[in-house]
């Protein structure tokens, strides 16, 4: 009687091979653990790769399947070895590639859902300029695609950098699990190129500009000088809500009443998050025109609407060249030169105080720093 040949047992999820019933021509059926289980059993459903004539090239395929998906042999090594066997297993392996956008979708719950609003909106942004990949598997996507993507997109410099930055991140996660190699990872050979045409150099308006912003009143120079006397970050004003806007509101905190006007906002950083901004005497009325808008938002514009239209263009008309970070840097010009102490100004900016007495035992008293930002005077 001849011999019955048997196999070594396989490794736990690397896959198994079964003889189907009747006469068949390929009765031999390789089948991988996928990762999806089973509702009743909970345990992980098999997924066929390939039916075969032999058992021997079942158990082939299998092997050839976990050095191909696991990146030890190259494609084409897979190929050559066998190229009905390759073209099977890719043709599986790739039904459970993810695309650029699902990836994104996936980075975007766990990852990105746990910054700030304005970060997170940053990523939304970024992944915009890629629709045209969207659809496509990560392993389909070369170097020179993405390159084809930076090279035509007519988006700043800064902007290209954050959308390299958020291609890094993908790629790590397809290189994490496996869908890719981390040869396959070229993003850090992705050129921007082109001249940023924005300075990364930031000036301080001087008292000439702030004074001719004052002279023309204009409701665009109006809002310029609120964010030059409050220190504000651009989306701080542009997303404020109505009800944190406080005009003559009564504090005695320091044990005199008095009458302040201030802002409650504050994004980006856990300093800056939750913070008072008093509305400097010069710019309350200002303030309150705005309010009186009927608008849902205090400005209705969107941040690049606001720095291209609302803000450079117009700064342009007046033959002055800033930036929207320029207010803040005048803002923190200003306190110095008027003497606003360190505390305060910090406090107002958002800027951690890298001094544990500062940063855990002192309040933010809001008559105090309303009376420290007025000492500012232009």
């Amino acid at each position: 009687m001849a011999r019955k040949t048997t196999y070594k047992r396989r490794p736990n999820n690397s896959g198994t091979v079964v003889k189907l019933s009747g006469k068949r021509r390929k009765p031999y059926c390789a089948k991988i653990s996928s990762e999806e289980r089973d509702i009743v059993t909970g345990k992980k459903k098999q997924v066929t790769i390939g039916t075969f004539e032999t058992e021997l090239e079942a158990l082939n395929a299998l092997s050839l399947y976990h050095l191909t998906v696991n990146k030890q042999i190259s494609d084409k090594e897979a190929k050559e070895l066998s190229p009905d066997i390759f073209n099977k297993v890719m043709e599986r392996h790739d039904s459970k590639v993810p695309t650029f956008k699902e990836i994104f979708d996936v980075l975007d719950k766990e990852e990105f859902s746990l910054l700030s609003d304005s970060s997170r909106s940053g990523y939304n942004s970024w992944i915009k300029h890629f629709k045209t990949i969207y659809d496509r598997k990560i392993t389909t996507i070369s170097l020179q695609d993405l390159q084809y993507i930076f090279d035509n997109d007519k988006c700043g410099k800064g902007t290209k950098e954050h959308m390299k930055i958020l291609c890094a991140k993908i790629y790590k996660y397809a290189v994490i699990h496996q869908y890719i190699s981390r040869d396959d990872n070229y993003t850090e050979y992705i050129k921007c190129g082109g001249k940023d045409e924005r300075s990364k150099k930031h000036y301080a308006f001087s008292y000439d500009e702030i004074k001719r912003l004052r002279e023309v009143n204009t409701p665009e120079a109006k809002i310029i000088l609120i964010y030059i006397f409050s220190g504000l970050r651009a989306n701080e004003l542009l997303n404020i809500d109505r009800k944190d806007i406080h005009i003559d509101e009564i504090c005695n905190d320091d044990g005199i009443e008095r009458k302040v006007s201030y802002f409650y906002t504050g994004s980006k950083t856990q300093a800056g998050k939750n913070r008072i901004v008093p509305i400097h005497d010069s710019i309350k009325e200002f303030v309150e025109e705005l309010l009186l808008c009927k608008n849902k938002r205090l400005i209705d514009r969107s941040y690049r609407s606001f720095r291209d239209i609302y803000f450079e263009e117009y700064l342009s008309t007046l033959n002055m060249k800033h930036t929207m970070h320029d207010t803040r840097v005048t803002f923190t010009t200003l306190c110095q030169l008027n003497n606003v102490d360190v505390f305060s100004r910090k406090r107002v900016l958002g800027h951690k105080m890298k001094d544990i007495t500062f940063d855990v035992y002192t309040d933010t008293i809001i008559n105090k720093l309303f009376i420290e930002i007025n000492k500012i005077k232009v």
